[in-house]
C-alpha cells in the first residue's frame, strides 16, 4: 500500500462541489456518523442494519462498514442501489431484529447509490482492478444518460429480462429532468428515488410505537487522486449524504452535518 497521503485532484473535486454542498471522505462520514448512532442509542447488540447499495463491487466497502458496526447487515441491494425488495422484503428484514428488554426493536436503515469521476473532472468513469481502461459507475445510470441524449421514446414496459434497470429508467424518466441531464444530476436524481422508496416501504412496515429507526441516505462517490492513478489500495471515496434522521418514540430528529460531525437536532412539531 502506498504511504503517500490520498488526495482527490483540484478538477475532481470541483466536479463534486457543483452538485453536493457536503461531501465527506467515507470513513470521516461512517465514523461521525456510527458515533451519533450509538449516542442515540443504536448499539451493535440493539440494532439491525438494513442497507441498499448498488451490487456494485465498488459498493462493498458501504455494506462492510455496516457490517463492521452492527455485524452482518440484511441485504437489500440493487442495481444502481435502487428499492427492489418490496414490503416483503421489508417485513423480513425488520423481522431480524434483536428485541431490546423492553420489546422494542431498532433499524438503522442506509441507502445509495454511487458515481465516479476521474482526475479530470469528467463523470461517470472509474478504472477497476484487472481492467485496462476506463469503465463506468454507475453502468445502469450512464446507460439511462445515452437513453437521455438519444431521446429515445419510452414506452414504460419493464420488460422481464431487464426489471430492475427498467424500473429505474422509467422513474428517473418520470422525474422531467430534461432532455440532457448529466451523469452526477441522473445520480442525484436516483438517490432521491432511493430515499423516497426506502421511506414509503418504513410508512407500510415500520411500526414507530414499537420500534425506532434511523435513515441515512446518500451518494457514494469515487473521485481520481491527485496523481492520476486508480491503483486499488488508492481509491478515494467520499460521502455525499441527501437524508439523515432519526425516529426515536416516534418522533423524527434531523442529523445535521457541519461538514465534520453529525448531531441531533429535533424536527419542529
Amino acid at each position: 500500500m502506498s504511504s503517500q497521503p490520498l488526495q482527490a485532484s483540484e478538477a475532481a473535486l470541483e466536479t463534486i462541489s457543483k452538485y453536493f454542498p457536503i461531501a465527506l471522505v467515507d470513513t470521516v462520514f461512517f465514523g461521525a456518523l456510527f458515533n451519533a448512532l450509538e449516542a442515540l442509542g443504536f448499539k451493535s447488540d440493539n440494532s439491525i442494519a438494513i442497507v441498499n447499495t448498488c451490487r456494485d463491487e465498488l459498493a462493498r466497502p458501504l455494506s462492510n462498514s455496516f457490517d463492521k458496526t452492527y455485524g452482518n447487515s440484511f441485504n437489500l441491494s440493487g442495481i444502481a442501489g435502487i428499492v427492489t425488495a418490496g414490503t416483503l422484503g421489508f417485513k423480513a428484514a425488520i423481522s431480524h431484529s434483536p428485541v431490546s428488554e423492553d420489546g422494542k426493536e431498532k433499524y438503522v436503515f442506509f441507502g445509495s447509490t454511487h458515481v465516479a469521476v476521474d482526475e479530470k473532472g469528467v463523470e461517470g468513469q472509474v478504472l477497476r482492478e484487472g481492467r485496462p481502461k476506463p469503465s463506468n459507475a454507475c453502468g445502469a445510470i450512464v446507460a439511462i444518460k445515452q437513453e437521455f441524449d438519444s431521446n429515445i421514446q419510452q414506452d414504460g414496459v419493464v420488460h422481464d429480462d431487464n426489471v430492475e434497470y427498467g424500473i429505474l429508467k422509467k422513474k428517473l424518466f418520470a422525474k422531467n429532468l430534461g432532455a440532457n441531464p448529466t451523469i452526477f444530476e441522473l445520480t442525484k436524481a436516483t438517490c432521491e428515488i432511493i430515499t423516497s422508496d426506502i421511506e414509503d416501504h418504513i410508512s407500510k412496515t415500520v411500526d414507530p410505537k414499537k420500534s425506532d429507526y434511523a435513515v441515512i441516505t446518500g451518494v457514494q462517490i469515487h473521485a481520481g487522486r491527485l496523481d492520476g492513478s486508480w491503483i486499488p489500495d488508492a481509491v478515494i471515496d467520499y460521502i455525499a449524504p441527501l437524508t439523515s434522521y432519526v425516529v426515536i418514540g416516534g418522533e423524527r430528529h434531523e442529523l445535521k452535518t457541519d461538514g465534520k460531525s453529525y448531531f441531533p437536532e429535533k424536527t419542529a412539531a
